[in-house]
């Protein structure tokens, strides 16, 4: 008789458990899966896997992408990404890219990413957080890994490993994942970085910087509405024009026209000519939501 008593309760606290338990999971809120970027522009083609899935889709603009999702640009290709932190990874051609790990804090604030860069080439523009943050944004190649923040650069993943700085007030942390050699890499400067071998650097010369400006250049999808092309001037401003010498173009300085169009780099500032200073929030107004 005691032993079916104890049985008895022993199945009321199990139900009472069961109870509360479904109760706390209807009435607590779902977790929001925020995404960490979105695809902005594109040239040629890429395509997006997510987590769980197995094969690759064709990706389009204003995808979303989220942690644990990988992204690859096909031949000839050129993919540009705006992350929540307002960063920018400009992807070359075949170029594969897993966002491992991305976090902002309740703050609006970026609090750790980790890319991993499977195959490839990609330019970074890296916002920086606040005044002394550590150097949280990681991307990781097959030889090395670097700690950014603030920073314009190239990271090429071929292995060996290159990494250039082209602009920037803070270094580049950088770790051969083979070796465990650490070095720091000031603006101006490149590193390699081979398995199992010493890391060497050199400078980055006007000649590497025009061409790493021209390789990375992709198409953009925003145009302020305010940026139309002019009419045609009145007739005494013509006249005016035709006795000074001065050819009318009646073509936008940016970003339609073809000059400077394609260098025009937010959060690179000084990286083109013709770059005008925007905000990098006015340029791209960002489609995925924002705290």
């Amino acid at each position: 008789m005691v032993t079916s008593h104890k049985s008895l309760w022993w199945w009321l606290t199990l139900g009472c458990c069961l109870v509360s338990f479904l109760a706390a999971s209807r009435t607590a809120p779902a977790q929001e899966r925020k995404p960490a970027a979105e695809l902005i522009a594109l040239t040629g083609k890429a395509e997006i896997k997510s987590s769980g899935e197995t094969k690759f889709r064709p990706a389009n603009l204003q995808d979303k992408l989220y942690p644990q999702d990988q992204v690859r640009t096909l031949a000839d290709s050129r993919a540009k990404l705006f992350f929540q932190d307002e960063s920018i990874l400009i992807l070359s051609e075949d170029t594969t890219l897993d966002i491992s790990k991305f976090q902002m804090n309740s703050q609006g604030q970026r609090e750790s990413s980790l890319i991993k860069m499977l195959h490839g080439s990609l330019r970074f523009i890296v916002q920086k957080v606040t005044a002394g943050a550590p150097a949280n944004f990681e991307i990781q190649g097959q030889t090395a890994i670097m700690g950014i923040r603030g920073t314009d650069g190239v990271y090429e993943s071929r292995s060996p490993d290159q990494i250039t700085f082209l602009s920037g007030n803070n270094v580049i942390i950088i770790r051969n994942l083979t070796t465990g050699q650490t070095i720091s890499l000031t603006q101006n400067n490149f590193v390699i970085a081979t398995p199992g071998q010493p890391m060497r650097t050199g400078t980055v010369t006007p000649r590497m910087r025009q061409q790493i400006l021209r390789h990375y250049q992709v198409a953009q999808i925003f145009t302020p509405t305010a940026v139309t092309s002019p009419g045609p001037p009145p007739a005494a401003v013509m006249t005016a024009l035709q006795r000074s010498g001065t050819t009318f173009l009646g073509e936008p300085q940016y970003p339609n026209s073809n000059q400077g169009r394609d260098n025009f780099s937010p959060g690179a500032q000084g990286n083109g000519v013709g770059a005008p200073a925007i905000p990098l929030s006015a340029l791209h107004q960002p489609l995925i939501p924002r705290k």
